[in-house]
């Protein structure tokens, strides 16, 4: 009996004991933990102190993967997006920021994460997630500056989302002053789609709800061209016929003729002289849509006058073809069609063959701090992103900049085997020699049609050999022979015009409603890019790519 009460008592113990070790060691064990993860936080802080990103990053990844749940678990998740936008590791940046923004709806980085993961996805080139988070970023937000640039970017990118994205976003923001926007380019997409009772529902939406919104003329431009469907089967083209461009104007009017002669559009061709001046082509544009009643307008003119004329035709709401101009900045705007290579074109391009074709898969991007080679520059890292490699480094530098070498050193420091300059042909010329200078000699030189003049292999000497670059073809034989047979001039200036009239033969019967649709339709088809490398000082072309215009 005296063992069986001992026994008994030992059962007691150790069954007390049983539910009580396992919640002592677990407090313990979390104890540890944080203490862990704030140790690790504290060398991640510091490295992020130091931007360095990589180092910080493997801190963040720690806690993240290690100790969730413990405090420094939420700064960390946030930092670690931080690190990996920084680092242009975007898919790892929305992969955090969405987490972040899912688990930690209540906190003071919540905005910032927002902001964060949609321009994350803009360098994705995943326009419909990075409007997305931008916009409810840009509803919440106090912050002006903030505010401010969220706002300039989703402008940027709504004319690129199709009807069934901004339908989306429409029913997403119907209740926010940001669906003033959303739902003019609704309207205007479905306009250029001939959807013409879905569009003038719209339209009479924003106007509804928006009485004094902005797009109130360019919405009533769009509902007359809805309403009026009557066309008048006239072009307008703008030529320079006299002054200082007067030598091109005169030979593509040689074109116009030819084709006039020979009956071999569905429209007639009226020609109007723009006096090599942007008021007096904006003018002579007025007189076409006016008087003339031209349903379109095309103006292979100086890039001055391209944007004087496509402000006129923005305000008026006319189409206009633009068979000469490279300025990638006129395709946002709605009815102006561009049918020169961009530099941001030919970015993506370089970028594919570079990526594919040469294998490359660690890029860093070097450019001068200026809003027209930013846009290159981030063509080009989208674009790699796009293609599953990795952009390790994108390094600005001031345009008046003489040496570059605290720019180049940090690329270095991340090991690139291949640098995209995006950047001008002097520009080029001067960084080259320092690329090889400061320790990048074996890295290879990619760029755009900047590269291809032979100034570049002349000064740039042995330092551009091998680069590699996109630039516009070649003229076609075909249309060579074609404009020879007709007795024209054979340049890149009346190819390029030919062309594009060509192409327009294919806008058979149209109506004012269903133009800009006929118009955008007809011209996307293959554009074609040639890839020049640089050897013993001789652009050699290494292959022609194509592409289908969206």
């Amino acid at each position: 009996m005296k063992y069986l009460s001992v026994l008994l008592a030992v059962i007691i113990v150790a069954q007390n004991c049983a539910t009580f070790t396992p919640k002592a060691l677990r407090d313990i064990e979390s104890e540890r933990s944080t203490e862990r993860a704030a140790a690790t936080f504290e060398k991640g802080n510091e490295h992020f102190r130091l931007r360095d990103y990589n180092n910080a990053l493997v801190a963040f990844d720690e806690i993240i993967t290690k100790y969730p749940g413990t405090e420094p678990y939420e700064p960390a998740l946030y930092l670690g997006a931080f690190c990996n936008f920084k680092l242009a590791r975007f898919k790892e940046a929305v992969g955090l920021g969405t987490k972040y923004i899912k688990e930690f709806p209540k906190s003071k980085y919540y905005l910032n994460a927002m902001s964060l993961t949609g321009e994350s996805y803009y360098n994705l080139a995943d326009n419909y997630q990075a409007t997305y988070y931008l916009a409810k970023y840009y509803v919440q937000t106090q912050e002006s500056l903030g505010k401010q640039q969220a706002f300039e970017r989703i402008l940027e990118l709504l004319p690129t989302l199709i009807i069934s994205e901004l339908e989306k976003l429409h029913r997403l923001f119907m209740a926010d002053d940001i669906d003033e926007h959303i739902l003019y380019h609704l309207a205007q997409a479905e306009a250029q789609k001939g959807k013409k009772e879905d569009a003038e529902r719209d339209f009479n939406l924003l106007l509804r709800r928006f009485p004094d919104t902005k797009y109130l003329q360019e919405a009533e431009e769009y509902r007359r061209f809805i309403r009026l469907g009557e066309a008048t089967g006239r072009a307008g083209i703008l030529l320079p016929l006299t002054g200082k461009f007067s030598n091109i104007g005169q030979d593509l009017l040689k074109v116009v003729r030819a084709f006039e002669k020979n009956k071999q559009l569905p429209f007639s061709l009226h020609v109007l002289d723009t006096k090599s001046d942007p008021v007096e082509a904006t003018l002579a544009a007025a007189r076409l849509a006016g008087e003339l009643g031209a349903d379109f307008l095309i103006a292979p003119i100086s890039s001055l006058e391209s944007f004087t004329v496509c402000g006129y035709a923005f305000g008026k709401g006319i189409p206009i073809v633009l068979p000469l101009s490279a300025e990638a900045r006129l395709n946002a705007l709605p009815l102006v069609f561009t049918r020169g290579q961009s530099n941001e074109d030919q970015a993506r391009m370089v970028a594919r063959y570079a990526a594919y074709d040469l294998g490359l898969n660690r890029f860093a991007v070097l450019f001068p701090d200026d809003e027209h080679y930013r846009r290159v520059a981030q063509a080009f890292a989208q674009e790699v992103v796009r293609h599953n490699r990795e952009v390790i480094a994108m390094v600005s530098f001031l345009s008046d900049s003489i040496t570059l070498q605290k720019e180049l050193e940090a690329i270095k420091n991340r090991g690139p085997n291949a640098l995209f300059l995006a950047m001008d042909t002097d520009m080029i010329i001067n960084a080259a020699p320092q690329v090889a200078y400061y320790g990048l000699e074996s890295v290879r030189l990619i760029g755009t049609d900047a590269f291809h003049s032979e100034r570049v292999p002349r000064l740039g000497e042995k330092y551009v050999e091998g680069a590699i670059f996109a630039a516009p073809p070649a003229i076609d034989d075909a249309v060579s022979k074609q404009l020879r047979a007709a007795g024209l001039a054979v340049n890149e200036f009346t190819a390029r015009f030919y062309g594009l009239l060509m192409q327009l033969r294919a806008v058979g019967n149209y109506d004012r409603a269903n133009l800009p649709r006929l118009i955008g339709e007809t011209l996307r088809s293959t554009e074609v890019f040639s890839i020049f490398k640089i050897r013993d000082g001789e652009f050699i072309k290494c292959t022609d790519i194509t592409r289908t215009l969206e």
